[in-house]
């Protein structure tokens, strides 16, 4: 006769992690008492799940330990395979054989969680997302979820709710760097600067040669105006990794210390390492200060007329303040110094769609899809264009495309929507018009949408 399997999820926590206990526990005395009191606390908070949950208390840590109420062999077995064909980076067929295993016991959070992971893959964040709470429903101390949780609704930019996820990680693994650097960004994102610097510090303290915490506090510091902290951390970036992504931009960023008796500006312009007058303009697109900006860039590339990248943040710095005719210029620009950049033509594109230049935005659209920028929104761009020029089955093709890569981009569904409706395919365009609609997004197109749907 077969052995039952068993499974479980088991953590063990130090009480010191979670504050909303902390606050109460202290005030109580007796052994006894705090026992109780610690024991209720996480049953009320994490006994709502669909399997059991144990609790064993050790002085100042308690061992968690979740055992679902079903274990089916032949769901198992999916679940296996799905981590195998997951492990070689076939996400699809890693996603059906888990939604096959749910179908058979939908009551075992391995499933949810790792198809949750398999749809961020995917960049399906919505899916991902539902998959990764569902998992927390069935068993609430499943802490790994909270961690990929927080981190696709910091990709969606909600940060409120990456905060929560993120830092209800750390009560249960306060040793996971990767939950602080997230962190770290939602703070530095809401300009809570101090409480961004505390939390990369700390993710550098657990993981020595992180990167980006380095250069999130160089961004930090550099937005606070403390020049010589800024370039402390910018500088760490380059002695990391000298020749990498995040290296190039920290060259970039390093500033020169202006006098006291100097100004930012005067230091700017009469300093002989002109990369401050890039860093200055650096500076303020960061405050949103884009005329600044213009001012900073211009007066860099008036004495290095040949950097490429400069002229592109100077088309970015006009874009901003609308001024499209010198943003092409500057992309132009761009473009001559350094043809083999398909982000350059992408740039352009932009440009062209809001001035409305279809045969500009249909050669810059072209240029960057050969140097191989295929991403979500170039192909939402060459989407729309074809749309508008009636090649309705090439515009759906690029548009579904668009979406299969990023499922949350609501410009790619709005004219994916329109696409079907000119080629009189209502029920498709329905689909589109209703995801947009439902969209937490508060997005124009929802209006636009409404509209739509008013007149169908």
């Amino acid at each position: 006769m077969e052995a039952v399997q068993q499974k479980y999820f088991s953590v063990v926590v130090s009480l010191d992690g979670f504050t909303a206990l902390n606050g109460e526990l202290e005030k109580i005395t007796n052994e006894t008492e705090r026992e109780k009191h610690v024991r209720n606390f996480f049953f009320v908070r994490y006994g709502k799940g669909s399997g059991k949950l144990e609790l064993i208390q050790k002085k100042s840590k308690v061992k968690l330990k979740w055992s679902p109420n079903k274990i089916d062999q032949q769901a198992e077995a999916l679940h296996k395979s799905a981590l195998t064909h997951a492990k070689n980076k076939n996400y699809s067929e890693a996603v059906n054989n888990w939604v096959k295993a749910i179908s058979i016991n939908s009551q075992d959070p391995d499933y949810y969680f790792n198809l949750g992971i398999a749809f961020f893959e995917l960049k399906n964040f919505k899916e991902s997302i539902e998959n990764l709470k569902k998992a927390l429903l069935i068993c609430p101390i499943y802490y790994k979820a909270h961690l990929i949780v927080g981190t696709v609704y910091l990709k969606l930019r909600e940060f409120s709710a990456a905060e929560k996820h993120l830092i209800e990680s750390i009560s249960f693994c306060p040793n996971h760097a990767l939950a602080f650097l997230n962190l770290g960004a939602v703070y530095s994102i809401l300009r809570r600067y101090e409480e961004g610097i505390k939390i990369f510090l700390k993710s550098i303290e657990l993981s020595p040669n992180e990167l980006r915490a380095y250069f999130g506090l160089g961004k930090i510091y550099s937005i606070k105006g403390e020049t010589k902290k800024a370039n402390q951390y910018f500088k760490k970036v380059i002695e990391l990794d000298p020749q990498g992504y995040l290296a190039n931009h920290a060259k970039r960023a390093i500033s020169t210390i202006p006098s006291e008796n100097q100004t930012l500006v005067e230091a700017s312009i009469h300093s002989s390492d002109i990369e401050s007058l890039y860093q200055d303009g650096y500076k303020a697109f960061l405050y949103s200060d884009y005329d600044r900006a213009v001012q900073m860039y211009r007066s860099y590339l008036a004495r290095k007329q040949d950097d490429d990248f400069v002229w592109s943040s100077l088309g970015e710095a006009y874009l901003r303040i609308g001024d499209l005719p010198k943003a092409v210029e500057a992309f132009k620009k761009a473009t001559s110094i350094n043809p083999s950049k398909g982000l350059y033509y992408k740039q352009l594109a932009i440009a062209f769609d809001i001035l409305g230049d279809d045969n500009e935005l249909l050669e810059s659209l072209s240029n960057a899809k050969r140097l191989g920028k295929t991403d979500s929104i170039t192909l939402m761009f060459l989407g729309k264009l074809l749309t508008k020029q009636q090649k309705l089955n090439e515009a759906i093709t690029n548009l579904e495309q668009a979406i299969k890569l990023n499922p949350n981009n609501l410009h790619a569904k709005f004219h994916l929507a329109l696409s079907y409706l000119k080629n009189k395919n209502l029920n498709s365009a329905m689909i589109f018009l209703q995801e947009i609609r439902q969209s937490p997004s508060n997005s124009h197109l929802k209006t636009e949408t409404e509209a739509i749907l008013k007149n169908l």
